[in-house]
């Protein structure tokens, strides 16, 4: 685990932070909510054969400890694409307080008062903040929205909208697999070689006949490329560390759901 981060405990409710992020934000850990059963007990994903009571529940155990009402988190698509959702007072809510209408797999804001919510399993959840312009952004990408530049692009719409300079921005990369886990057969590493270039291929180790990307390292290529600095990589896999977080490898998809999460503060 990278040294910035910290495993905290409040009540029953476990999770990550990384000191390089100065405003509220969390990598949430299996502990901590109401579910039962292979979803015990944080889950926060209401497709996952889980009691939709026990999902609300968990959120509102999520909001609480943010400081607000669960219908104020502001949650990512998830469609592995690379699009970026801007969180105006119009879209405050989305996939909680009102229907998730959009197609996005990173949102950005500048608003106080509003989580914002990327989901994984395995998959990499950037938080990303911006001191200065008091922006902040959460980016879900899988290997399909890596490979589009996603993070990338969600650092482009920081600067776009609030006028957030790149060195400005700490980013953290969450708990999420990692190479040493996550294998593939080839049509991984040549459709992201279609989309990414050569310059991808020191982020794909072979062994055998598997490949093994590294998600960690290109994301945080991509973050260089666009001129952040601060850059964190939690250094934790999801897949080596099943007992704290679920992996949709480890358990073939027998899971729940995590969300990386941000907050910026109200003055």
């Amino acid at each position: 685990m990278n040294a910035s981060m910290e495993r905290k405990k409040d009540g029953d409710l476990v999770f990550y932070t990384s000191r390089t992020i100065d405003i509220p934000h969390m990598f949430t850990t299996k502990f901590g909510g109401v579910s039962t059963g292979h979803v015990a007990s944080l889950n926060l994903g209401f497709n996952r054969g889980d009691e939709r009571e026990n999902v609300l529940k968990n959120y509102d155990i999520l909001a609480g400890w943010f400081g607000v009402e669960k219908e104020r988190l502001t949650c990512t698509k998830q469609v592995h694409n690379d699009e970026v959702g801007v969180v105006t007072e119009k879209e405050i809510g989305m996939g909680l307080g009102q229907p998730n209408s959009w197609q996005v797999d990173a949102v950005v804001t500048n608003l106080p008062g509003v989580p914002l919510c990327g989901f994984y399993a395995d998959c990499v959840v950037t938080l990303l903040y911006d001191p200065v312009s008091r922006s902040i952004a959460a980016c879900h990408s899988g290997w399909r929205g890596t490979a589009k530049g996603i993070l990338k692009k969600t650092v482009r719409m920081m600067a776009e909208q609030y006028g957030a300079k790149p060195e400005n921005i700490r980013a953290v990369i969450g708990p999420s697999i990692r190479n040493c886990c996550f294998e593939t057969d080839r049509d991984v590493p040549d459709a992201m070689r279609d989309e990414m270039g050569e310059r991808v291929n020191p982020y794909i180790e072979k062994r055998g006949a598997k490949y093994f990307p590294d998600l960690q390292g290109i994301n945080t290529m991509l973050l260089r490329e666009a001129g952040v600095e601060q850059i964190v990589d939690s250094e934790i896999c999801t897949k080596c560390h099943s007992d704290i977080f679920w992996s949709h490898r480890a358990t073939q998809g027998h899971r729940g759901v995590h969300a990386g999460v941000i907050m910026l503060p109200k003055e």
